[in-house]
């Protein structure tokens, strides 16, 4: 019998490679989204630190000048917290997107593979019946030659 030889191994192999690709534009999406939670912290945290010198200053006592000034700081802080924040959940979408892209590859290989396996059990079965056959034959051929 000829040796194994599974028809879509191609199919197979660049199914892989599109896998691979995936998983390589998953874990850069994964790596924009931690790089974006961290510029949303930090904007977090100069707002935190901002709100606090203010109440600060104000304990203090302050002109209306630096009053307006502390005010527009302000907002311009949640404006880029807000902002971040726009990025961040686009990019979680992003990142969401190409996981199931992932999910979706790792199927169809998954599938291909099973495919492979149960063709390969099949041939696996046949050689086997025909190395039986082959020791049946051969046993009969004795038993004939040994009557004669």
């Amino acid at each position: 019998m000829k040796k194994f030889r599974f028809q879509l191994d191609t199919v197979l192999g660049y199914k892989q490679q599109v896998l691979d690709n995936r998983l390589v534009e998953h874990g850069a999406a994964v790596a924009q989204v931690t790089k974006q939670e961290a510029v949303l912290a930090d904007a977090r945290t100069r707002m935190s630190n901002y709100e606090n010198e203010f109440q600060q200053k104000q304990a203090e006592g302050m002109t209306m000048f630096e009053a307006l000034k502390y005010q527009n700081c302000m907002q311009a802080l949640i404006r880029e917290v807000d902002r971040e924040t726009e990025k961040l959940i686009h990019l979680r979408r992003i990142e969401e997107e190409k996981r199931a892209r992932v999910v979706e590859s790792r199927v169809e290989t998954k599938t291909l593979e099973k495919l492979k396996e149960i063709k390969l059990q099949d041939y696996n079965k046949g050689v086997q019946k025909d190395e039986e056959r082959f020791i049946d034959d051969l046993t009969a051929t004795r038993r004939v030659l040994s009557n004669a």
